[in-house]
């Protein structure tokens, strides 16, 4: 705005004396001034945002907080985030003064006594943007095997095209009505039966209309107006991908900037976007006020430095004061100490009769006590890895080593995010630069840790052993049905979610809902706690916390919801699903028991179903009569004689000569699926406060809600549908009770009565989850009775 100014000899005194020249100040005034052409509204986020304004201007929204300025007395507005109208799918408002901005990768929550001015307004804006778009942005992923159609993840901005012409000699259509229609037939913007053609990435193709929903223009990249830069923008531009546009300016970029000649007013020079430059220049305390790191450093031109860039590089002696420029004093002695526990970590201060784990440990509780501080401490490891000239030849790998580490345990700000992503990506992507392979793994780390939150347990000494050796992984033993063993490799930020899509994969179980209905147990005290792992819990946590409480746990995975249709082409997800019901079958649990002789129908099912189990043992001769008992729920098998069953396990016997073991355990299923109890777990009931539930008895739960039945005939006796379930509760037992409790509330909303179940110690393991639709109904939560071992 300066240099607007000066180019036009304007100041306080003379007026503006073009059109021109007043639309030129007003256009730099709306795109170089953050705020200015906003309009705020009184906001609120979560704990730890310091979000306290929201600004809504014709670009999209922004976060802000008032900070204290250098010179005013009343502060100043500081952005903490800004989102674009093209990020926004839409605004809710879920309850009064609380706002939710459904993003296409995330969702920010914030609460505002004007929240529905705030949603009038940007709706306003988000529906004039999207008239006449050529944009849209996806919903849902779509990744096809057929290299034809145009792959995306959500969140992606699809550009679209008119439809693609046609190859010479080829033919596209659809049968409609019994009717052929052809693609090539249809105008470019007329009717396309559901299917779009647009680019993403420098990638073209077709792709299905109901992925996507209209969205505005991006904002893409501003490339600086350099000889050269103009053809790569509108690459960029053509492509409709704000990563291109970085990309290709990148690699037709110059050598890199250097911030020796800045300062922070508004004339400073521009820097590339979210790079750790950019950071320090908005956030970093300002290097001619700054107190100066120990001797003054001497630049390359061998003149005395205190550039940003110098603060973002290696230094021998340890800082006087924090990188960020922090309002609160006290937290700068903080900073410092964390600073020298960076340096002892990476050799290149004494430890002082500390231990490397003490010194791990000591910078983790601080990160984990004061939240405000993990920012500082990863713009600290990211100093001392940059440009790092130490004596210490390890220093800078122990650097990268401790980064991973902290990358597992603690998030960054969502201001820090993009440009710390942005510096790892550049070492991991750059051909030539050493740490990629650690970089790269970083970065992932960052990734789990935004997403799951980050471990919780501290490494102990020989996880801290293997990772500053390089290992950064085990193996560890997942126990499946029917002693069926896994050796899976579990990394430091592997999850429970991570171990059950792996083995849905080798159970080639490729779709989300069908991940929802496995959970990974453990299991504790000789198999007297069995409690399942939330989907975020870090495998690694629980094997620390496990090895101080029980050397002899086990990892199980089971399945505990049956929503998703049996498939019987895989041998691994046959077998563990033969083993998992077998055990409630010869139980007795998936009918009830006939009163007296079973019906000859009943008999050739049982039978079939016990040779069947027969064969599945890969057995061609005739079983005994011992054998032929242990086939056969006990209930049914004493009704005849066993000469009988040996009969009618004889007249199967030529039918299953012909099956292989894997195709006797299918149809075992496919037999055992449409008895009515199929798809429950069961829980023994042993006293229940309504009188309508007579106790002791069994509980079946499953998609359709919960099943009393009778412990001796397993007849249903009362029935609670999903539909009238409200919530439930898990009570651990109390020194009175070894036996945990449930409470059921049922009802609705306006009328709910409670009921409170007790269940048998081993049996009762597992909780009944809120209705919520399909598979809500599950064996997950906890009901051990140590809290030590029941980890999240």
């Amino acid at each position: 705005m300066k240099a607007l100014f000066a180019q036009n000899q304007l100041d306080t005194q003379r007026p503006l004396v073009t059109e021109s020249v007043k639309r030129a100040v007003v256009s730099t005034a709306r795109d170089s001034w953050e705020v200015y052409f906003s309009r705020l509204f009184p906001a609120t986020g979560s704990v730890g945002t310091g979000v306290q304004m929201l600004a809504v201007s014709h670009t999209g929204i922004k976060l802000l907080r008032v900070v204290k300025g250098s010179h005013e007395a009343s502060g100043q507005l500081r952005v903490l985030r800004t989102y674009s109208f093209a990020d926004i799918l839409f605004v809710t408002i879920p309850s009064q003064n609380m706002l939710e901005f459904n993003l296409a990768s995330e969702k920010v929550i914030l609460f505002s006594a004007r929240a529905h001015q705030v949603k009038t307004l940007v709706d306003d804006f988000i529906l004039e943007l999207k008239k006449d778009s050529d944009y849209v942005v996806a919903v849902r992923n779509f990744l096809p095997e057929d290299p034809a159609l145009l792959a995306f993840h959500k969140g992606d901005i699809i550009h679209l095209q008119p439809l693609e012409p046609p190859r010479l000699g080829y033919s596209a259509g659809c049968v409609v009505g019994k009717k052929v229609v052809y693609l090539e037939e249809l105008r470019c913007r007329g009717p396309d039966f559901g299917w779009r053609f647009g680019t993403i990435h420098g990638r073209v193709g077709r792709f299905p209309s109901d992925l996507v929903q209209p969205a505005a223009a991006p904002d893409f990249l501003q490339l600086p107006a350099e000889p050269g830069r103009g053809r790569a923008a509108a690459v960029a531009a053509a492509v409709a991908s704000t990563a291109a546009a970085q990309e290709v300016g990148r690699r037709r970029g110059g050598p890199p900037l250097r911030a020796g000649s800045m300062d922070r007013g508004e004339d400073s020079l521009a820097l590339p976007p979210y790079t750790m430059l950019e950071f320090a220049q908005k956030y970093f305390r300002d290097p001619q006020r700054r107190p100066q790191d120990g001797p003054r450093l001497k630049s390359k031109e061998g003149r005395e430095s205190r550039t940003l860039e110098d603060m973002l590089c290696f230094t021998k002696t340890p800082l006087q004061d924090s990188l960020i420029e922090f309002s609160d004093s006290s937290l700068n002695k903080m900073a410092t100490d964390m600073f020298l526990a960076v340096m002892r970590f990476m050799g290149d201060a004494p430890l002082k009769g500390q231990s490397e784990l003490d010194v791990l440990c000591t910078l983790l509780k601080l990160c984990r006590d004061h939240e405000v501080m993990r920012d500082e401490c990863y713009c600290q490891v990211v100093k001392q890895i940059t440009d790092n000239t130490s004596t210490k030849q390890d220093s800078c790998q122990r650097g990268w080593r401790l980064l991973y580490i902290v990358a597992a345990y603690h998030s960054c700000s969502e201001v820090l995010q993009p440009h710390l992503t942005h510096f790892l990506q550049d070492v991991s992507r750059t051909p030539g630069l050493p740490f990629q392979g650690i970089a790269k793994a970083c970065e992932q780390n960052l990734k789990k840790t935004l997403r799951f939150g980050g471990r919780l347990e501290l490494p102990g000494s020989m996880e801290l052993r293997a990772m500053l050796a390089g290992r950064s992984s085990k193996r560890q033993l997942f126990l499946l049905p029917g002693g069926l063993e896994r050796h899976l490799k579990i990394k430091t930020c592997t999850v429970a979610l991570d171990v059950v899509e792996e083995l849905c994969a080798e159970m080639a179980l490729t779709r989300p809902e069908a991940f929802d209905e496995y959970v990974i147990f453990v299991v504790t005290n000789r198999g007297q706690h069995v409690c399942p792992l939330s989907r975020r819990t870090y495998i690694l946590d629980v094997a620390s916390e496990m090895a101080q409480v029980d050397g002899g746990y086990a990892l199980w995975f089971r399945r505990v919801l049956w929503d998703q249709p049996l498939k019987f082409d895989n041998e691994l997800y046959v077998t563990m699903h033969y083993n998992q019901v077998l055990p409630d079958y010869l139980k007795g649990l998936f009918s009830s028991m006939p009163a007296g002789r079973p019906s000859e129908q009943q008999l050739q099912q049982v039978s079939k179903l016990a040779a069947l189990q027969h064969r599945a043992k890969d057995h061609f001769y005739l079983p005994s009569a011992r054998e032929a008992q242990g086939y056969i729920p006990a209930q049914l098998y004493r009704t005849e004689a066993s000469s009988t069953w040996l009969r009618l396990l004889g007249q199967h016997r030529q039918q299953m000569q012909a099956l292989s073991p894997h195709q006797a355990r299918a149809q075992f299923l496919g037999l055992l699926s449409a008895l009515p109890m199929f798809g429950s777990s069961f829980f023994l009931v042993q006293s229940c406060s309504t009188a309508a539930v007579p106790a002791p008895c069994i509980l079946a739960v499953n998609q359709n809600g919960l099943n009393f039945l009778s412990t001796e005939t397993h007849e249903l006796m009362v029935k609670f549908p999903l539909k009238e379930i409200q919530s439930t509760r898990t009570q651990r037992p109390t020194a009175d009770s070894s036996c945990p409790y449930v409470e059921v509330a049922l009802g609705d909303v306006t009328a709910q009565h409670t009921v409170q179940l007790q269940l048998e110690q081993r049996a009762g393991q597992c909780r009944l989850m809120s209705p919520a639709g399909p598979g809500a109904v599950s064996g997950g939560g906890c009901a051990c009775g140590e809290p030590a071992q029941c980890p999240r």
